[in-house]
């Protein structure tokens, strides 16, 4: 049964297991997402968000909003802006799946990172200020906030190249030549040296359409990170690759890029690839990489392999979003420009 049927339910489980003393009165599904069904709840006075798996046969380890909850609630008195969350719910009885509910951020929702409705100024800001919340995932005291144990220390590239492999294996609907070549490539130059890092919280899937922006553009800055179903501790750097990696994106793809990123000067407002790295380091004390090209080699074919389980979720009748085959159907490009990048790393 769907989530909007069980209003009874959830207002039930609210007053049992939250602190929160409101009846709601209505739920309407977020038709943005394209991996857990998110729903906003209402009630007379106030809004809240009801986050579920969904429904159906899933990829093992996949959809682990338990881990979201988590990390959220870890976060709080953090420099990172995250919701508040309420409580997590187990029990599938009581609206068919696990499912966690967290405050309603009211700001703006982007998409496009070229940030169209915004000034120079006002981009520049808002830039910098994803940049310094990437520094402060790696200065977070992971010990202090319960996280010490969020994930294993060392060895996350390999184990990621790993769980990949079998992830797009078990959701391939068609032959990907660049994703062979990554398959059968990446696992060979994976750079040890990395490990010699601290290890630091990972995101997992940093960029603009899981942000929620303050709605004041006067007051340019990202007052929400969501959508940490993939987090885990992992060295620095791999938020900020994947990150660049996806301004390097064609504008024209489902989920888009600022095409060319990288061969030219500048957004107006929005720093190069260069300035981005650079002020990541200066605010980290961290050296560049050697093997910058390889995490956005890498970074290319774990979102590859992240787009073909929506493809694999459209055809099984799981998906999300509205758009979600045509998302799936960016596996491919995604993989061919990240076999382009690690043929140049190498």
């Amino acid at each position: 049964m769907s989530v909007k049927n069980k209003i009874n339910s959830i207002n039930l489980w609210l007053k049992k297991n939250t602190s929160i003393d409101e009846q709601i009165l209505s739920i309407k599904k977020f038709e943005t997402g394209q991996s857990n069904p998110t729903f906003l709840l209402k009630s007379d006075n106030k809004s809240f968000v009801l986050r579920s798996k969904p429904l159906g046969n899933l990829l093992r380890g996949a959809h682990r909003i338990d881990r979201e909850y988590k990390v959220m609630s870890a976060l709080s008195n953090s420099k990172i802006p995250t919701p508040k969350m309420y409580g997590y719910c187990s029990d599938e009885d009581i609206t068919g799946s696990e499912f966690y509910v967290m405050e309603f951020i009211n700001g703006a929702h982007e998409f496009d990172p070229d940030l169209t409705n915004y000034t120079s100024e006002q981009r520049d800001k808002i830039y910098k200020h994803k940049i310094k919340i990437l520094a402060e995932l790696v200065k977070l005291d992971l010990k202090k906030i319960g996280l010490e144990n969020f994930g294993k220390p060392y060895g996350y590239l390999e184990r990621q190249i790993k769980l990949w492999i079998k992830q797009y294996r078990d959701s391939e609907t068609k032959h990907i030549k660049s994703m062979e070549y990554l398959i059968n490539t990446i696992p060979k130059y994976v750079p040890t040296e990395i490990d010699n890092l601290k290890p630091c919280l990972l995101h997992g899937d940093f960029r603009l359409d899981n942000m929620i922006l303050e709605k004041n553009k006067s007051i340019p800055r990202i007052i929400g990170l969501l959508d940490w179903e993939l987090s885990t501790l992992s060295p620095p750097f791999i938020d900020l690759s994947y990150w660049v990696l996806m301004l390097r994106f064609e504008k024209t793809w489902p989920i888009g890029g600022l095409s060319n990123f990288n061969n030219q000067k500048s957004y107006s407002g929005i720093p190069t690839e260069e300035k981005i790295l650079e002020s990541y380091l200066n605010l980290t004390s961290l050296d560049k990489p050697k093997y910058w090209k390889f995490l956005l080699a890498f970074n290319c074919f774990r979102f590859a392999g992240i787009l073909q389980g929506i493809a694999k979720r459209v055809i099984d009748g799981n998906n999300s979003g509205e758009n979600a085959y045509e998302v799936g159907e960016q596996a491919e490009p995604v993989a061919d420009l990240g076999s382009k990048i690690l043929k140049e790393y190498l």
